[in-house]
């Protein structure tokens, strides 16, 4: 409810992003000698600004949904400040330098900022939890679907887990 935690919760949200993606370099520096400096700058840098990005449309097709679909009442900065809380677990992709476990810390931290997501729209909202996980997985999937596609076997512009689907 505290319009001055908007602020710092963009900044959860950029953080826990860019972590991700060091996490994603880290785990890359680990797996082959392709050249690390583009890696970083397209992985780390461009692709935690384009998921960053990613996850401003995810929150919005998430209140459009909510409040023109389903006619539900929801407060937008509201909506930013919890959903910016809740992409903290995201940056336990930091993680994926840990071999063995990486794929799975990273599976972990993107399931939790999803189901954190849900609960922090759910808490900004009128809507049944079925409308909001709805709304919420419509977000998601674009969020996660346009990050996949940008990155193959010669451009990585995607921070974490995404940096995985290059191999």
């Amino acid at each position: 409810m505290d319009p001055a935690a908007t602020a710092s919760s963009f900044v959860v949200a950029a953080a826990a992003t860019f972590a991700a993606g060091l996490g994603g370099w880290l785990w890359w520096m680990q797996q082959t000698d392709f050249d690390k400096g583009k890696v970083f700058v397209q992985s780390v840098i461009l692709g935690s600004l384009f998921a960053i990005g990613l996850w401003i449309v995810w929150l919005f097709v998430a209140y459009v949904l909510l409040t023109q679909v389903f006619r539900e009442r929801a407060d937008l900065q509201q909506l930013i400040r919890t959903m910016g809380m809740a992409a903290a677990p995201l940056g336990l992709s930091l993680l994926l330098l840990i071999p063995g476990l990486n794929y799975g810390i990273a599976l972990t931290s993107i399931a939790l900022f999803f189901g954190l997501t849900t609960i922090a729209i759910q808490s900004v909202t009128t809507a049944e939890p079925a409308k909001v996980l709805l709304a919420n997985a419509a977000g998601f999937a674009i969020w996660a679907i346009i990050l996949t596609l940008l990155v193959d076997n010669r451009t990585y512009l995607a921070p974490g887990i995404f940096i995985t689907s290059a191999f």
